[in-house]
């Protein structure tokens, strides 16, 4: 019989969704322990699944998720495939440090027709495979091109696995009602640069089509 582990934030209006939210599993390594990835598109405001469109499934174990770093299947349906979904594992426990990060947007690139844009940030933390997995969203702040976001504290062992060489990608979007957020820019860095980092240093956000520059603290 299966039970529900966990469940992510809903996300809406995206075929693209990258969830934030952390789900916790004790790993037993010396057991097969069955995993189900099920995704539903809800328009409930209850977040009742039994009313919302099932979209497909992933079976697994969570052995294979474990062992494969940054895990990808695809999402089945009714025999065909819909789509995939990936998987990071970290494992919890050692050092519980955290950084508290101020940032502050200066002169972004206009990406709305009509007003400013609605800039929000992403930071990934990169994977042994080169990839890259979410660890942190900030809030997005309407139409203006010099935000201000609120101080965050963030989890080191989520943002760089407690190691402060780890490479941290950082974008800033446009926020869209209808989903399509449009990406302004991003930098990198490592946690060894953010700890050391004088207040006002500016990191340069670089468009990866554009090449554009534009300043970023």
């Amino acid at each position: 019989k299966r039970r529900e582990l966990g469940r992510t934030e809903r996300l809406n209006d995206t075929l693209n969704p990258k969830f934030q939210r952390e789900i916790t599993i004790d790993y037993r390594f010396e057991e097969v322990q069955k995993l189900g990835f099920y995704v539903f598109d809800i328009d409930d405001n209850n977040n009742d699944v039994n009313k919302a469109e099932f979209l497909g499934k992933c079976d697994c174990n969570l052995g294979q998720i474990v062992s494969a770093g940054n895990f990808k299947r695809p999402l089945e349906h009714n025999g065909g495939n819909y789509g995939s979904i990936s998987v990071q594992a970290q494992e919890q426990g050692g050092m519980q440090k955290t950084i508290k990060l101020t940032l502050h947007g200066v002169k972004l690139d206009k990406k709305d027709f009509f007003g400013k844009s609605d800039p929000y940030l992403e930071f990934h933390r990169q994977l042994l495979d080169g990839s890259y997995s979410l660890a942190h969203r900030t809030e997005f702040i309407k139409n203006t091109l010099n935000p201000n976001w609120k101080a965050m504290k963030i989890n080191t062992r989520r943002l760089c696995d407690n190691n402060p060489d780890t490479v941290i990608k950082v974008e800033c979007y446009d926020w869209d009602s209808d989903g399509s957020h449009d990406l302004i820019g991003q930098f990198f860095t490592t946690l060894a640069e953010l700890e050391q980092t004088n207040p006002g240093k500016q990191f340069a956000l670089v468009h990866p089509k554009k090449k554009e520059k534009r300043g970023y603290r």
